[in-house]
């Protein structure tokens, strides 16, 4: 009987001294509403910055996700206009094409001449490279060999890098898309011409790589053959690159 009067005086203590805390105490605040991120704040507070956008996917071949390919009012030839190629992707900003297309073959009386690796170039080269092909060097190949030219063996046109590939100097014309390597020809007939191989000699296919080098010089402002130094044994290169305050300079070697 005695402890349980005990612990109804206590339960009962226990209960007055709770309420006279809660009586006395100081009211909890209502949680701040969080701030909108570009609300700016008064005193002498710092605004608080708009949340940054996420990034969005790294486009292949440095293409734009949001800028749609430019046509390319490009006759005589089976291509593809694609989005601008950014160099900022590849590594280097100075890199890029505006108005690239894939070209993939040319076309010709008898039949379209494959270009074995598709080329990736410029719209404004495309027009002068497929123009030399189709006026000087495809009827030079019927001229040397029956049947003529089927398909090209060519680089792939764009390439971000220096000149011969170096780590300095300047820009390659590859790295602008104004440039293409070709290391050889396959006819109709089976007859095979390689620029390494048969640069130079007295063959048809020697003959053959002479006349379309003469041709090229005509055309691109920069040809460079196996003479030209040791970086170009393998191919022919050309390009319409800027040579000299008024871009009139030519390079045939």
């Amino acid at each position: 009987m005695h402890k349980t009067l005990r612990f109804g005086f206590s339960a009962t203590v226990c209960l007055i001294s709770a309420s006279v805390l809660a009586s006395t105490a100081e009211p909890v605040p209502a949680p701040k509403p969080l701030a909108v991120p570009d609300q700016k704040l008064s005193g002498n507070t710092v605004s608080i910055p708009a949340p940054k956008p996420q990034q969005g996917p790294i486009p292949e071949e440095g293409g734009s996700v949001s800028k749609e390919a430019a046509s390319c009012d490009l006759s005589g030839a089976d291509f593809e206009s694609i989005p601008p190629v950014r160099g900022e992707f590849s590594g280097d900003a100075g890199c890029g094409i505006e108005t690239p297309v894939r070209l993939t073959e040319i076309e010709w009386e008898s039949a379209p001449v494959v270009l074995k690796g598709t080329v990736t170039i410029s719209c404004e080269f495309a027009k002068t490279f497929t123009q030399w092909l189709q006026s000087d060097v495809l009827p030079a190949a019927e001229k040397h060999f029956e049947g003529g030219i089927k398909s090209i063996a060519t680089g792939p046109g764009y390439q971000c890098r220096r000149r011969n590939n170096q780590p300095d100097g300047k820009l390659s014309e590859h790295a602008l898309g104004k440039a293409v390597d070709i290391s050889g020809f396959s006819m109709h007939t089976g007859t095979s011409v390689s620029v390494e191989t048969d640069w130079g000699k007295d063959t048809p296919q020697g003959r053959f790589l002479k006349d379309i080098h003469k041709s090229a010089c005509a055309r691109f402002t920069t040809v460079l053959s196996p003479e030209g130094d040791e970086f170009h044994k393998s191919h022919l290169h050309v390009d319409i690159g800027c040579h000299g305050k008024t871009c009139t300079y030519l390079i045939c070697q």
